[in-house]
């Protein structure tokens, strides 16, 4: 138990560190540069090619001339990357952000004009540590009421986030630059110095595993190995050629430790030994993600370049891949240096580009061992065999993670992580989904914006006298052919912008310009209106919805939906009570269909109910009546006004029977009409109420 206790302590704090959200945004932003890291790496086995076969010398420098310059950008890359990533935790604007990010490594880069082995070893550390400082700064800064420049309502949403994003950026670049400018006062920061002599190599292992872990490590934390550790890497250069200058002498071979030794044995497919890894992964994993990028990285890696790996899987920042990444080398090294000490292998005597394939470099280097491809095709197998359970703990924990068995139901429960995985939120599928949403929603408003809205008034009838004793106002829209379509979508729309507050205001304005323009004519008419929940949730809203109702004195009532009765319930009676103020009377819209708490009735002082039309459908059914009678005895108990919706036919209105009066509304009396035929339909109605009663 206390065994296992220590490897779920362990593994919980290993998956901490590689889950951490500053790390998980460092991956998924490198995987973008994977395109353009894959182009590079073309580029520069192109013109290896091209140099072998003899082609023009214009040709070659072109090609690694275009290498050259795209690798100078990564760096640049992979800043912007990490910032926005990052900036999409933060939530701050993503491409200012990303920008910003950009330009901390130019003026890095600047910085370090005069220090160009100290340029090389930190600018790609620089790019990955300063947005994981930086954008955090930012965020803070940015939450600073002092560093907004504009506000929201002089400006757009857009141009409001970039230009809250000066001062923040400011000063984070001013911070930036105290910092390197700091640090080129140390000495040993701004000119890196040779470690060790070359008489000092008489201890080739323990050099050899001290340089091939540190350039592991290095690596790990994105930092380039071989610059970081350039005088060295110069060291060993200079090692193959005093052991060239001794085989044309005829002297023993003295550097048994040399860069080619390294290039051709310990590094084979790049730092890490990352050929090896690319093989476990063909060989063993049945992750399809992973198969597809080792293979991917398998023609780059016989060429010594990794970096597809290194950013794809990715091994930087990736703990579960720290172990073999720095034990492959340290193994090849020190099996490397035992077979040239014993005299198997040939030591190395020529200088080649790092970027040689695998296998010719290790025949050229030693002139045409073939000892030396032997030991290099068995240190791929023994990296193979280093990598291969941490290949297999991947693909265990995306297939079997968790699997934990009930002993009492005799069952397993299967694919906890996969589960987690399948749900898990990922901030980029969230920012392009948003994005989408956000198009989406923005198209619809556009259409929007090109309908004619207008009300409609449908009549409400009193069952017992016949005459019209209200109208309910209704919005309706007009597309550019004249056609009038059916709110309800657009509503929808409108709501999932958060406009629908502005829809009330308008709604209301124009029950009350009706209000006023009957009664210029001597007609009068109680008018009721839709209120959204969105509107009664502010309590400046609100106020502004009594502004414009007081014009009416009380004629233009409200109808709400259960929904907006459960926010805030104190700010609900108050709002309830200045309507009751007005004259205005509240309705509690659909009753019966939303929350149903018959609390409200008794919580809220509503003066009426609106019975939906479905309860009227229903009645056909002896459930349906029953549940229908049930809620007209209710509402009778409590004295509520009640107005059933959706009435058309004359077996639904003779089923309606209460000792209260009810108002009926449907299509059975009158479909909505305009604000201009109203009066003609009441005086109608008053009309054939007339004829009913003398009959």
């Amino acid at each position: 138990m206390r065994q296992l206790g220590f490897k779920l302590f362990f593994t919980h704090r290993l998956a901490l560190l590689a889950g951490a959200e500053s790390l998980r945004s460092i991956r998924e932003g490198l995987l973008w540069l994977l395109p353009c890291l894959l182009v590079s790496a073309m580029l520069l086995i192109l013109g290896q090619c091209a140099q072998a076969l003899g082609a023009p010398p214009e040709l070659v420098q072109l090609l690694t001339g275009l290498h050259a310059r795209i690798s100078s950008i990564i760096p640049l890359l992979v800043a912007a990357s990490i910032g926005y990533m990052l900036a999409i935790k933060y939530r701050l604007p993503q491409l200012p952000v990303a920008f910003l990010c950009l330009s901390h490594v130019v003026i890095a880069i600047y910085l370090l004009r005069d220090y160009p082995l100290a340029a090389a070893t930190f600018v790609l550390f620089i790019a990955i540590a300063s947005p994981l400082v930086n954008v955090p700064l930012m965020a803070r800064l940015h939450r600073l009421r002092w560093t907004r420049l504009v506000d929201e309502g002089l400006v757009g949403h857009n141009l409001k986030g970039t230009i809250n994003m000066v001062l923040p950026g400011m000063l984070t670049s001013l911070v930036l630059v105290g910092v390197l400018q700091l640090l080129l006062h140390v000495h040993d920061f701004a000119s890196i110095a040779q470690p060790i002599a070359i008489d000092r190599l008489d201890n080739p292992y323990v050099n050899a595993i001290l340089l091939t872990s540190t350039n592991s490590l290095l690596w790990f934390f994105g930092i380039h190995g071989t610059y970081a550790m350039q005088p060295l890497m110069d060291l060993m250069d200079q090692a193959v050629t005093l052991n060239a200058a001794d085989l044309a002498a005829g002297r023993p071979l003295r550097y048994a430790l040399n860069s080619g030794l390294l290039g051709c044995f310990a590094f084979i497919g790049g730092s890490g030994g990352s050929l090896a890894l690319v093989l476990a992964i063909l060989g063993f994993s049945r992750n399809r993600s992973m198969r597809l990028l080792a293979l991917a990285s398998l023609a780059l890696s016989l060429f010594n370049v990794n970096e597809l790996l290194l950013f794809g899987l990715p091994i930087i920042l990736n703990p579960r891949l720290l172990v073999p990444f720095m034990l492959v080398p340290m193994v090849n090294v020190s099996l490397a240096l035992a077979t040239v000490q014993l005299g198997w292998v040939s030591p190395a005597v020529v200088s080649l580009p790092f970027t040689s394939p695998v296998l010719l470099n290790a025949y050229l280097s030693t002139q045409g061992d073939w000892g030396a491809v032997f030991l290099q095709v068995l240190l791929l197998g023994v990296g193979t065999l280093i990598y291969l359970p941490y290949v297999r703990s991947i693909q265990r924990q995306s297939e079997q993670h968790a699997q934990v068995y009930l002993k009492t139901f005799d069952a397993t429960f299967h694919g906890l992580e996969e589960r987690g995985r399948l749900f898990e939120l990922d901030p980029m599928v969230a920012s392009y989904q948003q994005a989408a949403r956000n198009a989406l929603q923005l198209a619809r408003i556009q259409q929007l914006s090109d309908y004619e809205f207008h009300l409609e008034y449908q009549p409400q009838i009193a069952k017992g006298s016949g005459l019209c004793s209200g109208c309910e106002a209704l919005i309706r829209a007009r597309d550019r052919e004249g056609k009038v379509r059916a709110p309800w979508e657009l509503l929808q729309w409108l709501g999932q912008a958060k406009l629908m507050p502005e829809v009330d205001f308008w709604v209301a304005s124009q029950a009350v310009r009706q209000h006023l323009a009957w009664r210029k004519v001597g007609f009068e008419l109680p008018i009721t209106i839709n209120i959204s929940s969105a509107t009664l949730a502010s309590r400046e809203h609100g106020q502004r919805l009594l502004e414009i109702l007081a014009r009416a004195e009380g004629k233009v009532s409200v109808e709400i939906t259960e929904d907006a009765l459960v926010g805030d319930a104190l700010l609900t009676q108050q709002w309830i009570g200045q309507l009751h103020a007005l004259g205005a009377q509240v309705y509690i819209d659909d009753f019966g269909t939303g929350f149903s708490a018959l609390s409200y009735l008794h919580q809220f002082p509503v003066d009426g109910i609106k019975i939906d039309r479905s309860f009227v459908l229903a009645q056909r059914e002896p459930k349906g009546a029953q549940v229908l009678n049930g809620l007209l005895r209710f509402c009778e108990t409590l004295k509520l006004k009640v107005v059933v919706e959706g009435v058309e036919t004359r077996e639904q209105l003779d089923f309606l029977q209460s000792s209260s009066e009810l108002i009926i509304q449907g299509w059975y009396y009158s479909k909505s009409l305009p604000g201009e035929q109203i009066p003609g339909f009441v005086s109608q109605r008053a009309r054939e109420a007339r004829v009913v009663s003398r009959d």
